[in-house]
């Protein structure tokens, strides 16, 4: 048994430049929490406690009366006012105490997108708005994780569905497929070793892969000293 046209031991990603996007393809809005809790420039201190503690995020949006995001009140903006307020800060609004302009991310953009924004401006949370900066749900670090952990899980399945099409030469009960990141990789055995290099250029072209390690092995070399196109 040998192993496949591509070097099994390397590590080294393997993907085809023509193709594919960075893991985090799936859009702002299908893993947003909504609704999203929302106080205006006129909201008192302790209602702003209240809602950031009831929405169990880190940030509120300050939206105008049209329901667009104008600013950010984020916790540690609420606890250093109480803390330099010397009669309580009972009477500060979130006018006061708000970020502003706001960094937000729209429903259409990818996840991978709104992590460089998170990056970029060193937040954790983003309110979401639509194409007119209105606000339709806020972006955690959760829901984050979540929808890059079924990126994962879709790349894996569909990796996994190419490895067993009918004719595509792979011994069913050897292979193993795994994915992280966008990084899959494939182990198993094929055949030929003209299944194995159709199968990693069929997996390489998946959108969403980030790499590929080739593990594959394979039974009879059919392409004599040549490697496969």
């Amino acid at each position: 048994m040998n192993h496949s046209v591509l070097d099994g031991t390397s590590t080294e990603p393997f993907a085809d430049p023509g193709h594919g996007a960075p893991p985090g393809r799936d859009n702002v809005g299908t893993c947003m929490s909504r609704p999203a809790v929302a106080v205006t420039p006129e909201t008192d201190f302790p209602t702003m406690v209240t809602a950031i503690t009831a929405s169990r995020r880190g940030v509120l949006p300050v939206v105008a009366p049209d329901s667009t995001v104008v600013g950010v009140v984020a916790v540690s903006d609420l606890l250093a006012a109480y803390a330099a307020a010397d009669q309580g800060p009972a009477q500060i609004l979130a006018g006061e105490l708000m970020t502003a302009p706001p960094v937000t991310v729209t429903q259409d953009q990818t996840v991978s997108q709104a992590l460089s924004v998170l990056d970029r401006h060193t937040l954790h949370h983003l309110p979401v708005v639509d194409a007119d900066g209105r606000l339709v749900g806020i972006l955690s670090p959760h829901d984050l994780l979540d929808a890059l952990l079924r990126d994962d899980e879709a790349i894996r399945d569909e990796a996994l569905t190419l490895a067993l099409t009918p004719g595509s030469g792979t011994v069913a009960d050897s292979l193993h497929v795994s994915c992280e990141r966008g990084h899959v990789i494939l182990a198993g055995r094929t055949r030929t070793r003209s299944d194995a290099a159709a199968l990693c250029l069929q997996v390489g072209r998946m959108e969403g892969l980030s790499g590929l390690t080739d593990l594959l092995r394979w039974d009879t070399d059919d392409t004599g000293d040549q490697p496969p196109p």
